[in-house]
């Protein structure tokens, strides 16, 4: 897992060292075990190290293979590479490392672009063909590894991160603010469109590459997941034996590390069933040849003791049947005094959240000498583990007048959910009631996400902006569309590749590379991803639960308790609490600040009134954070670009 960037003068002329190298250094919170560039007349590319697989100075990076004819920057993980070297080396090829860096290199030697259909892995890299003079920049299937790049009339830039771009003369640093308010109003869009915040500068979207000549730049989507759908076993149980064997090989694959790795540990479903798939691996003797990590015991779990959002009693459970050694984290309110600018300069873009607790997590990883950690990223999203996906399958199941066991059997799922949530969530309308909200809810469900009437369930930042803020937003047309017609295979699939994930990826990749941790998602396994999304949508809601094969899977391994829990509590601080006293000072004065560009998007004077009106009551609640946080989030991103990230490189 590391830093990349590169810069190809087109015009001829000669990169010059000092750029490339401040390039570079902007992302050395990324690669923090060394650093590397490499120069070719008009092309050079960078990297920062953060050394997982082989340790010596045979993985350092840019990579030559083939006599210098190819030249790699490379960040993320390709976990099948023991298998694809072995492959590779019956075809004739030889290698100097035993890292997987020069396992792509030779992939490409041999199959060219098609390579990528073989790696199991995330990734985001650059190979520079000295002999054809191209460079060939490819990104994961999903998305777990970010790419940016800036093409103007007389260069090509990229980079991992692109606040790297502000190091080039005669960058201009201006925003887009059309994507600023877009990003404002759906926090959600960001990650599934190709503009950024600042105007010139682009993602390479998930399952695409792109090859640059001086003569022309073209994008390829390389990946698409329904291409690779399968037929999945009949029956619950058939269905089940199948996922848990593709998830236990996921899980072993990313145990493949020179450097010792943990887990993040919620109490959660998900994160605990990494635990105890983990536990069941490494209780196996193995014989070395994996290259297995030996040091992978270690649990960290974040813990908000005294709150409605503490998950510890789960998380204890899994730890004691697992035997691994647990480590608590407990962000506070001043952690978030302390690092709330620091997340904001890592994250680069807007978000929903606060992500206080995901700082101090990785912080914590870290400081334990912790570098790579296995995570629960996805599950959700790809087997139906929000409140929403309950709404869609029920409305799904009225439409098709699936009455009445389906349909109770969901709405049970759906009251369960809210079961240790306050008494004003508590879904006890009438059924009758229900059935017609469901529908109401599916039917003006947005284009990106949340639908308009969660929307209006909460603070929307719609209600303080100004018109002509509002008259600056637009809808991006979705890449990606789901051929069925049901709404909760069209919601998962949208939120897998498009929204809610790509966007959790995101915020994942940047607080922990901002302490040099790799994060790795056995549920982003493709070929467990292909099989999820071929399943029948009673598989992953039913019979009461969400996320049901994935329960059925894990019978015997995971604790009953936290196997059959229904609840559903989101990963996050006690936010309103924490405004409502310790960071009430703070908030109000954020939300006073005039003195940045940014502001004049909305209504200062109303927010003001509305926030105090809401303290003085004690009523602010996570309702209202949600509308609220994106504009404190804007005020402090205008703030920092219009500060830190110039300063940092003058």
């Amino acid at each position: 897992m590391c830093g990349i960037c590169g810069l190809w003068q087109l015009d001829g002329a000669a990169v010059e060292h000092r750029v490339l190298e401040r390039m570079t250094r902007l992302l050395a919170h990324r690669g923090p075990d060394g650093e590397g560039l490499h120069v070719d007349g008009s092309l050079g590319l960078g990297h920062r190290r953060l050394a997982i697989l082989d340790l010596t100075p045979a993985g350092h990076q840019p990579m030559s293979y083939a006599d210098g004819r190819y030249w790699i920057t490379y960040n993320g993980e390709v976990y099948n590479f023991l298998e694809l070297r072995h492959e590779l080396e019956s075809l004739g090829h030889r290698f100097r490392s035993e890292s997987d860096t020069e396992v792509i290199l030779a992939a490409y030697a041999q199959w060219g672009r098609d390579c990528l259909l073989r790696f199991n892995g995330m990734w985001a890299f650059a190979i520079w063909d000295a002999q054809e003079r191209s460079l060939f920049l490819a990104r994961d299937r999903f998305g777990v590894k970010p790419l940016f790049y800036l093409l103007e009339r007389d260069r090509f830039a990229f980079a991992s991160e692109w606040k790297a771009f502000l190091t080039l003369p005669g960058f201009q640093r201006r925003v887009d603010w059309s994507t600023f308010v877009t990003a404002l109003l759906d926090p959600y869009c960001q990650e599934g469109i190709e503009e950024c915040l600042l105007l010139g500068v682009r993602r390479l979207l998930p399952g695409h590459c792109m090859l640059v000549t001086p003569r022309a730049t073209r994008v390829y989507r390389w990946w698409n997941t329904l291409d690779h759908l399968v037929e999945p076993p009949v029956g619950l149980r058939k269905q089940a034996e199948r996922f848990r064997e593709l998830f236990e090989d996921a899980c072993r694959l990313r145990m493949r590390s020179d450097v010792p790795i943990g887990t993040s540990l919620s109490g959660g479903l998900d994160s605990s069933a990494i635990v105890c798939m983990l536990s069941e691996i490494g209780s196996r003797s193995e014989d070395g040849r994996e290259r297995l990590a030996k040091d992978w015991q270690r649990a960290f779990v974040v813990t908000f003791p005294n709150t409605p959002v503490d998950e510890r009693a789960y998380a204890d459970l899994v730890v004691q049947r697992s035997g691994v050694k647990a480590e608590y984290v407990t962000p506070t309110a001043q952690d978030f005094l302390n690092h709330i600018q620091d997340v904001v300069y890592h994250l680069e873009g807007l978000d929903a959240g606060i992500m206080i607790q995901l700082w101090t997590l990785y912080e914590a990883q870290r400081r334990a000498g912790v570098v790579v950690t296995l995570d629960g990223h996805g599950g959700d999203e790809l087997l139906g583990g929000y409140v929403s996906h309950v709404l869609h399958a029920l409305h799904d199941a009225g439409r098709l007048r699936c009455w009445p066991g389906r349909y109770l059997q969901l709405l049970g799922a759906y009251r369960a959910m809210f079961r240790n949530s306050t008494g004003s969530m508590q879904p006890d309308r009438p059924l009758s009631q229900l059935v017609a909200d469901t529908n109401a809810w599916v039917g003006m469900a947005g284009r990106f996400g949340l639908s308009r009437r969660r929307r209006a369930m909460r603070t929307s930042p719609a209600s303080f902006l100004t018109p002509e803020a509002l008259a600056l937003a637009r809808t991006p047309d979705p890449p990606y569309m789901w051929p069925g017609n049901g709404h909760l295979g069209a919601a998962l699939y949208r939120e897998f590749h498009q929204t809610m994930l790509p966007t959790i990826l995101r915020n994942f990749d940047r607080m922990s590379m901002a302490h040099g941790v790799e994060v790795r998602m056995p549920f982003m396994d493709w070929r467990l991803v292909t099989y999820v999304f071929s399943l029948p949508p009673e598989s992953k809601i039913g019979q009461g639960y969400t996320k049901l094969v994935l329960r059925e899977a894990m019978r015997g391994l995971l604790p009953e308790p936290v196997r059959t829990r229904r609840d559903k509590i989101g990963f996050a601080p006690p936010l309103a609490d924490w405004f409502r006293s310790d960071l009430r000072r703070w908030l109000l004065d954020v939300v006073g600040h005039d003195e940045i560009e940014a502001s004049d998007l909305w209504n200062r004077a109303a927010v003001c009134n509305w926030l105090e009106g809401k303290l003085s009551g004690n009523s602010l609640s996570w309702g209202d954070l949600t509308g609220l946080w994106p504009l404190l989030h804007a005020n402090l991103w205008s703030s920092s670009i219009s500060s830190r990230w110039i300063s940092s490189h003058e």
